[in-house]
């Protein structure tokens, strides 16, 4: 799975273009160094890119942007993980594709899809108060996004 991350370059407060910034990426629970200093690209604005095509969610990554030494050091890096919901990551990702893609309540549970209509991103049990399967009359409900 393909995840974009994005990073912001200013320089004094002003959004900063014409960079080659690099990206370092790590794995949070063994350290390990996923990506070494890979080619940002620019997108405009200040806004560089860069598409992290082995993503996984379930593992827990953090990231090291550098504008280079074009910018001064309070300007130069920009952080992030994928556990920061200031920063594109999981969190971020999935509560959009909740938002946005198929629901579909299938007896007694909500199964949320991700963007192709198929894939299960969660699924919950529906419960009423006192703990019992709730709306078994109700076989299947669906939003499907248009």
């Amino acid at each position: 799975m393909a995840q974009l991350i994005v990073a912001n370059f200013t320089d004094s407060g002003v959004p900063k273009t014409g960079l080659s910034p690099l990206i370092d990426i790590f794995k949070v629970s063994d350290n390990t160094l996923l990506i070494d200093d890979a080619a940002m690209t620019e997108i405009g604005g200040g806004w560089y890119k860069y598409n992290f095509t082995t993503y996984d969610p379930d593992i827990d990554i953090v990231f090291i942007c550098d504008g280079t030494a074009t910018l001064g050091n309070s300007d130069r890096y920009v952080f992030g993980g994928n556990d920061d919901p200031q920063q594109v990551g999981t969190k971020t990702i999935k509560t959009h594709k909740i938002q946005k893609n198929r629901w579909l309540r299938n007896g007694t549970q909500w199964i949320f899809y991700d963007d192709d209509g198929t894939t299960e991103l969660f699924k919950f049990d529906l419960k009423d108060k006192n703990g019992a399967a709730a709306g078994e009359e109700d076989v299947a409900f669906e939003r499907v996004p248009v």
